[in-house]
């Protein structure tokens, strides 16, 4: 929390102030950190790998750093062109926001939130049975917040993905008289399977679908992790993924992939050494005529 005031002043976090109803919607601090910072307990199938990924997952979400194809469009020009879009629904570009409203994930991402509500439901009613105390009114108040539907214009949806949690979670417990520290691992654990269920349903398999993109486009590990080349213009460097996908069999052999979409599409290059081939062998041709008129 220390680095909290600096971190906030982000451009990052901009769309705090974009939050259209802040005092339906107020960001708890504190319950955010301990959410961030929370460790779950897992059983012996859960390894070291699986927590780390899931750490490192929560905190780009978190700091908006996921390696989305506008991400990659800035950091690897050389690979991702900039006309590419979401390798999903091939329609939109691919920025944060859309990771949760393209066409094809939007069903999977609203039922992922219902789900976060029907967690925190259950919870509220364990807590009022408990205390024996009427909880209809915190249910009411839960459902109420904005932060439960999507649209382009919902910042609240959009700071729940990040993480950026309202205090409204933490009053429908403590009202029951649940201790603020119990009520802070409950929601920390019920937002750890929200990212668990965003992972396995939305990440996944917008991060395959890209991928089988990439292995046509010959954008292999080797290439993504290599430096990106120097001292060459944009307007002279070909951008591997400038090459359409190839719409035969793929080959093995990716040089040959290469150059055979090169010769379909007419790329630049191919263009250049088919107009200089074919004046050379007019050059050619007319010599050798030149020649035969001598004898």
């Amino acid at each position: 929390m220390l680095y909290m005031k600096d971190l906030l002043e982000l451009s990052r976090f901009c769309f705090l102030s974009l939050l259209s109803d802040s005092s339906q919607y107020v960001i708890d601090w504190a319950l955010t950190w301990h959410t961030l910072m929370f460790q779950p307990k897992h059983d012996d199938s859960y390894t070291q790998a699986n927590a780390s990924m899931h750490y490192a997952l929560k905190f780009q979400l978190f700091l908006d750093d996921l390696p989305t194809l506008e991400s990659l469009k800035r950091s690897r020009p050389d690979l991702y062109i900039d006309i590419l879009t979401c390798r999903s629904c091939e329609n939109q570009l691919e920025d944060f926001m859309h990771l949760f409203m393209c066409n094809k994930r939007r069903v999977r991402m609203q039922q992922i939130l219902n789900s976060y509500m029907r967690h925190l439901t259950t919870k509220i009613k364990e807590a009022g049975d408990n205390a024996k105390r009427d909880f209809s009114t915190q249910i009411n108040k839960l459902n109420s917040l904005s932060c439960w539907s999507f649209s382009s214009s919902n910042w609240s949806s959009y700071s729940l993905v990040r993480g950026c949690l309202p205090s409204a979670f933490l009053e429908v417990f403590m009202e029951l008289d649940i201790p603020r520290l119990t009520v802070m691992n409950v929601i920390a654990a019920i937002h750890n399977n929200f990212i668990h269920k965003f992972r396995k349903r939305i990440w996944n398999p917008r991060s395959y679908d890209k991928g089988l993109w990439e292995q046509a486009m010959n954008i292999t590990s080797k290439l993504k992790n290599s430096p990106r080349p120097k001292g060459l213009p944009k307007s002279s460097y070909l951008p591997y993924s400038s090459l359409p996908p190839p719409t035969h069999v793929i080959s093995r052999d990716s040089g040959t992939d290469w150059l055979k979409n090169s010769m379909q599409y007419g790329l630049k290059w191919f263009d250049h050494i088919s107009g200089f081939m074919g004046r050379l062998m007019v050059l050619l041709n007319n010599s050798f005529c030149r020649m035969e008129c001598r004898f």
